[in-house]
């Protein structure tokens, strides 16, 4: 029976590494067309519930205009707990939480290429069904996906893990 159960929580750690890979980057960085909240621990009139804009700002009471993009939530939770101690609160206590990732986009050899919504766990051979599967002509594997304010190339396999604003391209095949 002991053993049983050790090898069933062995499973169960596995499952959740395995998940938590693929859900998004450890230390995703907030960017533009993320859906996000700012709460502040007992102050009600301090929630904010925003879509990160063009410019990667957001503003909120007391504090005013604040750039988000670039940073991970627990960096922003840290600047805006600074910036509510000088002046506003004794100890606020922020959290930030991303309610909508941004988009993700699909372009070349698939039926519907176009920007669809993120959803946790993507993975290449999903964010291709979610397009319409390939074309005809499509590759069977030259797949790139553009990642990052850089737009790196990355080549791709089906189970590797689509992120927030990544690019998918799926070249088309000579034959």
């Amino acid at each position: 029976m002991a053993i049983r159960i050790l090898i069933l929580a062995t499973l169960l750690l596995v499952s959740t590494a395995i998940t938590a890979q693929t859900a998004v980057p450890d230390e995703y960085m907030i960017d533009t067309g993320d859906v996000i909240v700012i709460d502040v621990y007992n102050e009600k009139d301090l929630y904010v519930r925003t879509m990160v804009n063009a410019q990667g700002i957001v503003k909120l009471p007391l504090i005013g205009s604040i750039s988000v993009s670039g940073k991970p939530p627990s960096v922003l939770e840290s600047e805006i707990e600074a910036a509510l101690f000088d002046g506003y609160l004794v100890e606020p206590d922020v959290s930030v939480t991303i309610e909508k990732y941004r988009p993700f986009y699909i372009k070349g050899a698939v039926k519907l290429p176009g920007v669809f919504d993120f959803r946790l766990n993507l993975t290449v051979e999903q964010a291709i069904a979610i397009g319409g599967g390939l074309r005809d002509r499509a590759s069977k594997s030259d797949w790139y996906i553009l990642r990052g304010a850089a737009q790196n190339k990355v080549r791709v396999k089906k189970d590797t893990p689509v992120f927030p604003g990544d690019i998918l391209h799926i070249e088309e095949s000579v034959f």
